[in-house]
């Protein structure tokens, strides 16, 4: 895991402090997660200090991501996977039967 990084801007009020979290959130996992791989979800916390709000976050590992999710952001054809299959069932019939 990821030390904790501090805002160095101290906020006025916590609905102020809560507001920049969910940007810093928001942000910081998109600049951290990789398409197609590693992906980081973004942890913070308010704490109250003699100045006001101080911000504080930590990114950490969600999962890796293995392959496409069909979101339709490039241009390549993606593999219905609720087609049916084409395959045949062969029975197991045991040996002298």
């Amino acid at each position: 895991m990821e030390d904790w990084v501090t805002i160095n801007k101290s906020f006025i009020n916590i609905k102020e402090a809560e507001k920049v979290a969910q940007i810093v959130k928001v942000t910081e996992s998109r600049l951290s997660s990789v398409p197609r791989g590693p992906q980081y979800d973004i942890e913070t916390k308010i704490c109250e200090t003699d100045n006001g709000w101080q911000l504080k976050w930590r990114k950490f590992l969600v999962d890796v991501d293995s392959g496409c999710s069909g979101c339709s952001s490039c241009e390549t054809n993606h593999i219905n996977t609720d087609a049916p299959s084409k395959g045949k069932v062969i029975e197991f019939k045991p040996k002298g039967s």
